[in-house]
């Protein structure tokens, strides 16, 4: 079986990191983004573009040189090395200072050796743009005020797919909603996005998550882990408390069941039983997200959590 890395643990890893806030944060300010990337990654950036563009519903223009006319004209043209550097040069001719400002080039590069990415950054440093690279591995070259993800990953495949996953995180997390299979049509767009307002969902996570406990908060969990199964009864008051909270937050589920390194029980994963049993007992509407990470949020609600404030104070009450 192909190895996909546990691409779900990576992403929710990358999401969560410095860096990442970063990047979100970047690409929240600017107006114009450039997308590069070649090979797969070109695929990808090219998709990339095309969504930013359409999902930000005219509050972004995103662009990439996804046309293999345009990247073997600029090649021949000038070098491998400073294809891309030309193409900005081109797109951004037109452009103000403060224009200039307001734009971020985003580079994707799985090996982190792309020299004409590389190159890009440096342009678009000496003309004060904002900058950014995914990739899977570090980049060869460091560049001033680049906002570097690396994702970790080992394999081509992981790191497009992980690429194109982060692309809509972005356009998630600057306040736009990426729409379900059948709801993409601009009226569709709009509607899920007024929706999202309305629930006052702000632009990063924590603004939206509430993250609750799943055994010994809504599970009653008595007999521990016993054999995988969820044997349990809700714990008294859970469905209505979900209901109540799921109409100011997305409500997030998070519990060991959920990790991709389990063993099936009874043919199914983990993530698997919980959803049934939130089906069982009328509960899977009020849920956004079962996941085995911690996720960030305004809020956690566990059994076994003690609040802290200073390490004094802990062992004052724990020594």
């Amino acid at each position: 079986m192909l190895d996909i890395e546990n691409l779900e643990q990576v992403f929710y890893k990358v999401v969560q990191s410095d860096d990442w806030k970063e990047l979100q944060e970047k690409f929240n300010e600017c107006d114009d983004i450039y997308v590069l990337g070649h090979g797969g990654n070109l695929a990808v950036a090219d998709h990339a573009a095309i969504d930013i563009s359409r999902l930000s519903n005219g509050t972004k223009n995103a662009q990439c040189p996804g046309s293999g006319t345009v990247v073997t004209s600029l090649i021949n043209d000038t070098n491998f090395d400073q294809w891309m550097v030309q193409w900005l040069k081109m797109v951004t001719s037109s452009k103000t200072e403060s224009q200039m400002k307001k734009s971020l080039i985003l580079g994707f590069s799985s090996s982190g050796t792309s020299r004409d990415i590389v190159k890009a950054l440096q342009w678009g440093y000496s003309n004060d743009m904002k900058l950014a690279c995914i990739t899977a591995k570090s980049l060869i070259e460091t560049v001033p005020k680049t906002s570097e993800v690396v994702m970790g990953v080992d394999y081509y495949h992981t790191a497009e797919v992980l690429s194109l996953l982060l692309q809509y995180e972005l356009t998630h997390g600057s306040g736009k909603v990426c729409p379900p299979i059948g709801g993409n049509k601009p009226e569709d767009i709009a509607h899920y996005n007024s929706e999202r307002e309305v629930r006052k969902i702000g632009f990063k996570d924590e603004q939206k998550n509430i993250a609750i406990d799943f055994d010994g908060v809504i599970h009653k969990n008595s007999k521990g882990y016993h054999d995988g199964t969820i044997y349990d009864e809700p714990i008294e008051g859970s469905k209505e408390s979900l209901e109540k909270l799921s109409k100011d937050y997305d409500v997030v589920l998070f519990t060991c069941k959920a990790k991709p390194d389990r063993g099936l029980v009874n043919g199914k994963t983990g993530t698997q039983l919980v959803w049934e049993w939130l089906e069982e007992h009328d509960m899977a509407q009020y849920i956004t997200k079962v996941t085995a990470e911690k996720p960030r949020g305004v809020q956690y609600i566990d059994d076994k959590g003690y609040k802290f404030t200073t390490w004094d104070k802990y062992w004052g009450d724990n020594g």
